[in-house]
Protein backbone atom coordinates (compact mmCIF):
# COMPACT_ATOMS: atom_id res chain seq x y z
CA UNK A 1 0.00 0.00 0.00
CA UNK A 2 1.17 3.50 -0.85
CA UNK A 3 0.08 7.06 -0.10
CA UNK A 4 -1.41 9.20 -2.86
CA UNK A 5 -1.83 12.88 -2.04
CA UNK A 6 -4.28 14.81 -4.21
CA UNK A 7 -3.86 18.58 -4.10
CA UNK A 8 -5.59 21.38 -6.01
CA UNK A 9 -8.59 19.50 -7.46
CA UNK A 10 -11.22 21.61 -5.70
CA UNK A 11 -12.96 22.06 -2.41
CA UNK A 12 -13.08 18.89 -0.35
CA UNK A 13 -10.84 16.99 -2.76
CA UNK A 14 -7.44 17.77 -1.22
CA UNK A 15 -6.69 14.57 0.62
CA UNK A 16 -4.31 11.71 1.23
CA UNK A 17 -5.57 8.28 0.32
CA UNK A 18 -4.06 4.83 0.54
CA UNK A 19 -3.86 2.87 -2.72
CA UNK A 20 -2.63 -0.50 -3.90
CA UNK A 21 0.50 -0.65 -6.01
CA UNK A 22 -0.55 -1.56 -9.54
CA UNK A 23 -3.88 0.26 -9.43
CA UNK A 24 -4.73 2.95 -12.02
CA UNK A 25 -4.53 6.53 -10.74
CA UNK A 26 -7.84 7.60 -12.30
CA UNK A 27 -9.68 4.71 -10.60
CA UNK A 28 -8.14 5.59 -7.22
CA UNK A 29 -9.16 9.24 -7.66
CA UNK A 30 -12.73 8.37 -8.67
CA UNK A 31 -13.15 5.83 -5.85
CA UNK A 32 -12.07 8.50 -3.35
CA UNK A 33 -14.26 11.36 -4.59
CA UNK A 34 -11.58 13.27 -6.50
CA UNK A 35 -12.77 14.59 -9.85
CA UNK A 36 -10.22 14.44 -12.66
CA UNK A 37 -11.68 15.51 -16.02
CA UNK A 38 -11.92 12.64 -18.50
CA UNK A 39 -13.26 12.15 -22.00
CA UNK A 40 -11.92 8.94 -23.53
CA UNK A 41 -10.31 7.12 -20.54
CA UNK A 42 -8.07 5.42 -23.11
CA UNK A 43 -5.01 7.69 -23.20
CA UNK A 44 -5.85 9.36 -26.49
CA UNK A 45 -7.46 12.72 -25.61
CA UNK A 46 -5.22 14.06 -22.83
CA UNK A 47 -8.12 15.46 -20.79
CA UNK A 48 -7.01 13.61 -17.64
CA UNK A 49 -3.44 14.97 -17.63
CA UNK A 50 -2.04 15.51 -14.13
CA UNK A 51 1.28 16.51 -12.59
CA UNK A 52 2.84 13.76 -10.50
CA UNK A 53 5.74 13.91 -8.11
CA UNK A 54 7.23 10.77 -6.62
CA UNK A 55 7.40 10.91 -2.85
CA UNK A 56 9.87 9.16 -0.62
CA UNK A 57 8.48 6.32 1.45
CA UNK A 58 9.71 8.10 4.57
CA UNK A 59 9.13 11.84 4.19
CA UNK A 60 12.30 13.90 4.37
CA UNK A 61 11.76 17.58 5.15
CA UNK A 62 14.97 18.55 3.34
CA UNK A 63 14.22 16.62 0.16
CA UNK A 64 13.01 18.45 -2.91
CA UNK A 65 10.22 16.70 -4.74
CA UNK A 66 11.15 18.00 -8.20
CA UNK A 67 10.32 15.16 -10.57
CA UNK A 68 11.85 15.54 -14.00
CA UNK A 69 13.11 13.18 -16.63
CA UNK A 70 16.84 13.74 -16.96
CA UNK A 71 17.65 13.47 -20.65
CA UNK A 72 21.28 12.67 -19.89
CA UNK A 73 21.07 9.90 -17.32
CA UNK A 74 19.00 7.34 -15.49
CA UNK A 75 18.01 8.22 -11.94
CA UNK A 76 18.34 5.06 -9.85
CA UNK A 77 16.24 6.64 -7.08
CA UNK A 78 13.07 6.86 -9.18
CA UNK A 79 10.51 4.13 -9.66
CA UNK A 80 10.84 2.09 -12.82
CA UNK A 81 7.68 2.92 -14.74
CA UNK A 82 6.93 1.81 -18.27
CA UNK A 83 4.81 4.33 -20.18
CA UNK A 84 2.81 3.19 -23.22
CA UNK A 85 3.59 4.80 -26.58
CA UNK A 86 0.06 6.18 -26.91
CA UNK A 87 0.37 8.04 -23.59
CA UNK A 88 3.75 9.47 -24.51
CA UNK A 89 2.51 10.46 -27.99
CA UNK A 90 -0.57 12.17 -26.52
CA UNK A 91 1.57 14.10 -24.01
CA UNK A 92 3.96 15.22 -26.79
CA UNK A 93 1.07 16.21 -29.09
CA UNK A 94 -0.54 18.34 -26.37
CA UNK A 95 2.82 20.01 -25.59
CA UNK A 96 2.98 18.72 -22.00
CA UNK A 97 6.39 17.08 -22.56
CA UNK A 98 9.03 17.27 -25.24
CA UNK A 99 9.83 14.52 -27.71
CA UNK A 100 13.25 14.20 -26.02
CA UNK A 101 11.59 13.67 -22.60
CA UNK A 102 9.35 10.99 -24.13
CA UNK A 103 12.34 9.19 -25.65
CA UNK A 104 14.26 9.27 -22.37
CA UNK A 105 11.21 8.09 -20.41
CA UNK A 106 10.98 5.10 -22.75
CA UNK A 107 14.70 4.37 -22.74
CA UNK A 108 15.05 4.44 -18.95
CA UNK A 109 11.52 3.27 -18.01
CA UNK A 110 10.87 6.33 -15.90
CA UNK A 111 7.73 8.40 -15.81
CA UNK A 112 7.51 12.00 -16.93
CA UNK A 113 6.29 14.69 -14.51
CA UNK A 114 3.03 14.87 -16.48
CA UNK A 115 0.93 11.71 -16.74
CA UNK A 116 -2.49 10.73 -18.01
CA UNK A 117 -4.45 9.58 -14.95
CA UNK A 118 -6.22 6.90 -17.01
CA UNK A 119 -2.86 5.34 -17.95
CA UNK A 120 -0.81 5.93 -14.78
CA UNK A 121 -0.15 2.69 -12.90
CA UNK A 122 0.70 3.43 -9.28
CA UNK A 123 4.18 2.19 -8.33
CA UNK A 124 4.79 4.17 -5.15
CA UNK A 125 3.71 7.14 -3.08
CA UNK A 126 3.04 10.28 -5.09
CA UNK A 127 1.70 13.80 -5.00
CA UNK A 128 -0.88 14.48 -7.73
CA UNK A 129 -1.88 17.96 -8.90
CA UNK A 130 -3.98 19.19 -11.82
CA UNK A 131 -2.13 19.89 -15.06
CA UNK A 132 -2.79 23.44 -16.19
Amino acid sequence: MVNIIFCGFGEGMDKRVVAKQGDVLLRVATNNGITIPTECTDGMCGSCAVRVEELETIPNEAAEFESKVDPDSWDKDKYTTYMEDKELNTLVEMGAITKKEAEVAQQYAQQTPIRLACQCIIKGSMLVKPFE
